[in-house]
């Protein structure tokens, strides 16, 4: 008890009270005596005096996006992981522009908040803000790794974009330029796919393919239009690898510009619109995120925090899952 109290800078009487549940000390202050009582290796979880009034909030993209419907989705599923002492709010917010993503956290009144956004300036000072405020942040899909946020709850998307290039080497029916879409590079997983996708191809397939690179906004109509654009100036493309979303705006684009025509697409999240061209062979492979464990492992992570569960998480990155045709 004495080196509890020491770490967490509080009283013996404050500790005797937390750890025997004799009420009478705030929240925020159990939760230091907790967090160092577990840094000592006591495993006990957080009493229930302390467990009321816990809101953890999730800000998501538009909800137009079909990962942001899926994540919504996958918090419904496992609303039975959270504590019944927890209010989740899930807020949406238009991911696409920054500055309305940073006055969200900043506006934020919850105890936890797990964000997706942009690596911009404004966004990485609210979460500094938030953070230096007592609120933990766990990022989701996207990293924000120069922030001081509690944990990052995703795949490695360098690693999937070199995967994607390794199965591109494979699969493409001809050497050729190969189109790479992608929505901004703002988004850290977005310029790690891409990254990765160009390594892989220089090891995969030295000088067989170049890449194209094209943003696409995550907007259906500037996907279409810069894609059909590409295609036409250069005929003799030999794949598309999408580290955005919208797949279906490319199966849309493809008979106008190229009917013919069969290039090797490969991209992101098994979705309605992505396990439907998997079937009609129009898609060649898809990189899944895993977003029911990316979920799981966000509520385990703020249950620890908050000393609901001893269960300590050690590992946060989610491997990603292939799926072809045979597999959907």
């Amino acid at each position: 008890m004495k080196l509890i109290s020491e770490l967490a800078g509080v009283g013996l009487a404050t500790v005797d009270r937390v750890l025997n549940e004799r009420g009478g000390v705030k929240p925020e202050t159990a939760r230091k005596v907790l967090d160092a009582a577990r840094r000592l290796g006591w495993g006990k979880s957080l009493p229930l005096p302390y467990r009321s009034g816990l809101r953890f909030e999730i800000l998501l993209g538009r909800r137009e996006l079909p990962y942001v419907a899926q994540i919504n989705d996958a918090f419904e599923r496992f609303l039975p992981l959270i504590d019944r002492s927890i209010t989740l709010q899930r807020t949406f917010v238009d991911d696409t522009k920054p500055h309305r993503v940073a006055e969200a956290i900043l506006k934020a009144r919850c105890n936890a908040l797990i964000v997706y956004g942009q690596e911009h300036d404004a966004v990485l000072d609210a979460v500094g803000s938030i953070t230096s405020a007592g609120v933990p942040v766990v990022t989701m899909l996207s990293d924000l790794p120069t922030t001081p946020r509690l944990a990052y709850v995703g795949i490695n998307h360098y690693k999937a974009g070199r995967a994607s290039a390794f199965f591109m080497s494979k699969m493409a029916r001809r050497p050729g330029p190969l189109i790479g879409l992608y929505s901004s590079f703002q988004y850290r997983a977005q310029a790690d796919r891409i990254a990765g996708f160009r390594d892989g191809l220089r090891d995969y397939a030295p000088g067989v393919h170049s890449t194209v690179l094209l943003e696409g906004r995550d907007n259906e109509i500037v996907i279409r239009d810069v894609l059909s654009r590409a295609l036409r100036s250069h005929p003799d493309a030999a794949g598309i690898y999408n580290a955005g979303a919208f797949n279906s705006a490319i199966e849309q684009t493809l008979p106008i510009v190229r009917p013919s025509d069969r290039l090797t697409i490969i991209g992101h999240g098994l979705a309605e619109d992505t396990i439907g061209m998997l079937r009609n062979e129009n898609m060649a492979l898809v990189i899944d995120q895993n977003i029911d464990l990316q979920v799981r492992q966000a509520i385990d992570i703020l249950n620890y925090r908050f000393g609901l569960s001893s269960k300590i998480y050690s590992e946060t990155t989610v491997p990603f899952t292939l799926h072809m045709r045979e597999n959907v």
